[in-house]
């Protein structure tokens, strides 16, 4: 981004539509202020199928978004979805060095915990604490600073095809964009509509999107924090077997 440090982009591949939202970072808050569409004629089923079509997509969606909010875009946080994402849990168990826990000690067991096999196809997306446990003390949710002589941590691990990712990079990098990091397009969403309280009691937030849809479920007092389903149904086809139930 130039002109303006405090500016911050989402880009939304989606199926039907590509959608660009410009946020200004305003202390703890973000303030939309501006928004650019176009449909999507490059992708089926949250895949990359046309890369010139898509690229075209998001030129004019950023185009429009850029005339909105007054500014010029360069770099953007790309969103990620479809049946190809899948995610699973891990755990890592590490000793204590020193007389307490420091982020050190965190980053550690973190990475204890992620180190399992994953496929060549398949790529990282995110890596989600669930839970750490100091001393068989379960249910810790920031464990720096207490004392303690072993630390376990409980992670959820979100994948994603490898070759998903990297179209949806290039189709950024050939409209001129830096990927600033992929983000799953159902957590993103969680992040933004619900509330602390709401992922302390357990929520589920379905994305339908016009084609495919994923629920996420969020719930800090048992195993599973973030849970990911992706569902091969789209809004259109949600709607008519709704419309089948009435």
């Amino acid at each position: 981004m130039q002109g303006k440090e405090e500016i911050v982009v989402g880009l939304d591949i989606g199926t039907t539509k590509i959608c660009a939202v410009v946020g200004e970072i305003s202390g703890a808050e973000i303030n939309i202020v501006g928004i650019g569409t176009h449909p999507s004629i490059g992708l089926r089923k949250g895949v990359v199928v046309n890369i010139e079509s898509t690229v075209e997509s998001i030129k004019k969606a950023v185009e429009e978004a850029e005339l909105m909010a007054g500014c010029e875009i360069s770099s953007v946080y790309a969103g990620i979805a479809g049946g190809h994402i899948t995610g699973f849990n891990s755990r890592g168990i590490v000793a204590v060095k020193g007389s307490e826990i420091t982020e050190l000690d965190v980053e550690r067991v973190i990475d204890a915990a992620r180190a399992v096999a994953i496929p060549m196809d398949r790529e990282v997306i995110h890596v989600i604490p669930q839970e750490f446990i100091v001393d068989d003390e379960a249910g810790i949710q920031n464990p720096v600073g207490m004392a303690g002589v072993r630390l376990e941590a409980k992670i959820h691990i979100v994948t994603g095809a490898v070759t998903s990712a990297h179209n949806i990079v290039k189709c950024a990098n050939r409209s001129g964009l830096d990927v600033c990091d992929i983000v799953l397009e159902s957590l993103a969403s969680g992040e933004a509509v619900l509330t602390e309280e709401e992922k302390e009691l357990g929520a589920g937030l379905i994305d339908l999107g016009g084609g495919t849809s994923d629920l996420a479920i969020f719930c800090r007092f048992i195993r599973f924090r973030f849970f990911l389903f992706s569902l091969e149904i789209s809004y259109p086809d949600f709607m008519h077997c709704t419309l089948l139930h009435v």
